[in-house]
């Protein structure tokens, strides 16, 4: 047992040094999270670099668009609740120095329009052989996700790329708060639906419902909408994400509807003359055995 112990412990020199480059071999290999900027703030980057801009609910709006630059393309705020956000990346060829960064409403379209300085960043200064680098990078970025993530008690969809998640078979809402004194004017199509719903309101909220298909494969669909007197073809209006029906659980349009919604007037007037007929069967049959009670007395 010493025997061991002691070549245990004259092994231990040589053993930690590669203890230690061990953790560092895996952290290089793994690519640095995506650096945040935020509202005011300064951020540090070099050329290639991609931020994602993060805005608290009063600091930016929907739809504003972040700029600068040294950014490769404006970036355009989604939501991703609770925060508005999007991505950008530092141009290759930016050059050291520190830049504004600048949000711009959605609505800001006139000369006298002035941008907000929203933030600001910090370009360090690199080599060529870095530069080229950067380049190679940057045409292999990925394009941006679009999805959005919308608080779940906010109506669907608050824009086109509102995704949310629906089972197959099920009944859902869908609402327009886009479109006031358009009642009756805009129908919806999509493979996911069972029908060609149509959007219905006297006030400034329209709204839909449709039974989404039982025997749709899951993923991600999307809906169009028809304005009346619209020419060309059917523009996308919003998407949702399709889950399957679920194994052991019969599916139809029917059962959708009631699972969802309760027994419709419908429903419950087949279940009034379904009682009543019942209601006379039960009645016949006591007249019947109450005579022949009768007869044999």
């Amino acid at each position: 047992m010493d025997r061991f112990r002691t070549a245990a412990w004259a092994a231990l020199p040589l053993l930690l040094p590669l203890l230690a480059a061990g953790p560092a071999a895996a952290s290089d290999s793994v690519s640095p999270p995506t650096a945040s900027l935020t509202y005011g703030s300064v951020r540090s980057v070099r050329p290639g670099d991609m931020l994602t801009v993060d805005a608290k609910q009063g600091e930016a709006l929907y739809g504003d668009t972040m700029r600068s630059s040294v950014f490769l393309a404006t970036g355009k705020l989604r939501m991703r609740d609770p925060l508005l956000t999007t991505t950008v990346t530092i141009a290759c060829e930016a050059e050291p120095g520190t830049y504004p960064v600048l949000r711009r409403g959605a609505g800001d379209v006139g000369p006298e329009e002035h941008p907000f300085r929203w933030a600001r960043v910090r370009v360090e200064g690199v080599d060529e052989a870095a530069r080229g680098a950067c380049r190679d990078k940057v045409k292999k970025l990925p394009r941006p996700d679009p999805e959005e993530r919308w608080a779940p008690d906010t109506t669907w969809p608050q824009s086109e790329w509102d995704v949310r998640t629906f089972r197959a078979g099920h009944r859902i809402t869908i609402t327009d708060n886009d479109d006031e004194g358009a009642d009756g004017d805009i129908s919806l199509t999509s493979r996911a639906f069972t029908d060609r719903p149509v959007l219905r309101g006297a006030k400034a909220v329209l709204t839909a419902t449709t039974t989404l298909k039982c025997d749709a494969a899951p993923g991600l669909y999307v809906v169009y909408r028809h304005d009346v007197g619209q020419s060309g073809p059917d523009k996308p209006w919003a998407r949702l994400r399709l889950l399957g029906a679920g194994r052991g659980k019969a599916c139809s349009t029917e059962q959708a509807a009631a699972h969802s919604f309760g027994s419709s007037r419908l429903g419950v007037a087949a279940w009034a003359v379904g009682g009543a007929l019942l209601a006379v069967a039960a009645g016949a049959l006591f007249l019947r055995a109450r005579s022949r009670r009768g007869n044999s007395a």
